[in-house]
């Protein structure tokens, strides 16, 4: 649905679009004349696609003169993508695109600036909004999602821990022949142009989302045990893959968690246990080769019960849609995105790791800027507070009071 804002201030959001266009370097995705591109206007329904361009100029030209609020291009590449029939594009590979996002992720600061609301019997709550109504059962929600540090931080870490614990270390991909760009919203898309993952089929690319996302993973296959006995040593530390990975996971959480996290995981009187013999387990997956704590009162099945409830905090939280879509629109890198204000910023693995979205993304300064905000909860962006405000005049830096109007939650003062 296309937000609903006067007249002046979709002007003003186009004419600060087109001044960041006509000033800023735009990319160009490789192969260009083979990718479709799809556009989002603002006050406008739908998306307008199935365009081309035989140039990076002609695509520059096209964002100054039409000033999309959104702007996408395909992760797969064709013969005539400028044909609206789908078959007759003709396919000829695509990119292996990878989505984070932090409406995903579940972070505790969700619970402070998050919200939703059942359209249906008005019943509303803070926090990850439910699939559906837990009064009622509707699934019509309504939900009013924000950004902060916290969940922007959890969505980078993520992207990093993807690129580097995953396509790198386990499938092989080299940095070089990957694109990681912040969405410019809540997250991060990685694309792999690799000559391997080119022609990968849609199942071959749900494979590797099921794999990532620990999708079907058994963790007694990996060395931990169902029975209350084993005679396998457990994996070790500096083991590769889901071995390594989930006893790091173990250990990482024994090592910090209090006793009422252990007994919320393991149970009253396991979880005390583990407790009381904590260096005694450390120290037993420490040793080389390591081996299984023997304790009274704990059985061998603790550690696969343990592995299994610790699996979600070692996977990657990755949209499996769009990886395995092999035509997907992407959002374009160095784009604006509508929602926000912020570029869609492209960046290599070593610039990931520092990476501040309000500073590094930020397409219209920080000059002091006055609006009139509507709602904004109190919320933590680029380590300062701001919030919560409610039909005020508020003095703002111009980039999050960019943030406000675009996402609808703020209007000009004359306007």
């Amino acid at each position: 649905m296309a937000l609903k804002l006067k007249v002046e201030v979709r002007d003003f959001i186009k004419d600060s679009f087109r001044s960041y266009y006509s000033s800023s370097f735009i990319e160009a995705p490789s192969d260009i004349s083979r990718r479709e591109f799809g556009f989002i206007f603002i006050g406008q329904e739908g998306m307008r696609r199935h365009l081309s361009f035989k140039s990076l100029e002609d695509l520059r030209r096209f964002l100054i003169s039409e000033v999309p609020l959104h702007a996408y291009f395909s992760s797969a590449y064709y013969d005539f993508p400028d044909v609206e029939d789908m078959d007759g594009k003709v396919w000829r590979g695509a990119d292996l695109v990878f989505d984070i996002d932090a409406d995903h992720i579940p972070t505790p600061c969700k619970e402070v600036h998050d919200s939703w609301r059942c359209l249906d019997c008005g019943f509303s709550s803070k926090g990850m909004a439910p699939t559906e109504c837990p009064n009622c059962s509707s699934r019509r929600i309504e939900t009013d999602y924000w950004f902060c540090d916290l969940c922007l931080d959890a969505a980078r870490d993520e992207a990093f821990r993807l690129v580097e614990e995953f396509l790198v270390s386990e499938f092989g991909f080299s940095i070089k022949d990957m694109i990681i760009v912040f969405s410019g919203h809540r997250g991060y898309h990685i694309h792999v142009r690799d000559k391997t993952a080119f022609e990968l089929s849609i199942e071959a690319r749900r494979e590797i989302t099921d794999y990532i996302r620990g999708i079907g993973l058994s963790v007694e296959l990996h060395g931990f045990p169902s029975k209350s006995s084993s005679d396998i040593p457990p994996p070790s530390l500096s083991d590769f893959g889901w071995r390594g990975r989930l006893i790091r996971a173990i250990y990482d959480f024994i090592c910090s968690a209090s006793l009422s996290d252990l007994k919320l995981i393991l149970g009253e009187r396991i979880g005390r246990i583990v407790y009381e013999n904590r260096s005694l387990i450390l120290s037993s997956f420490e040793s080389s080769p390591p081996k299984w704590p023997i304790i009274n009162g704990l059985s061998m099945k603790v550690w696969g019960k343990l592995a299994s409830k610790l699996l979600d905090r070692v996977v990657i939280h990755i949209d499996e849609r769009v990886t395995s879509d092999i035509k997907r629109l992407m959002r374009l890198p160095s784009s604006i995105h509508g929602k926000t204000g912020l570029i869609a910023k492209s960046m290599s693995i070593g610039f990931l790791d520092n990476f501040q979205p309000i500073f590094d993304a930020s397409a219209f300064g920080f000059e002091d800027f006055k609006i009139h905000v509507f709602h904004m909860p109190k919320i933590l962006i680029g380590g300062n507070f701001y919030g919560p405000y409610r039909d005020e005049d508020v003095l703002l830096p111009k980039t999050i009071a960019m943030y406000l109007i675009c996402r609808g939650s703020a209007t000009l003062l004359n306007g």
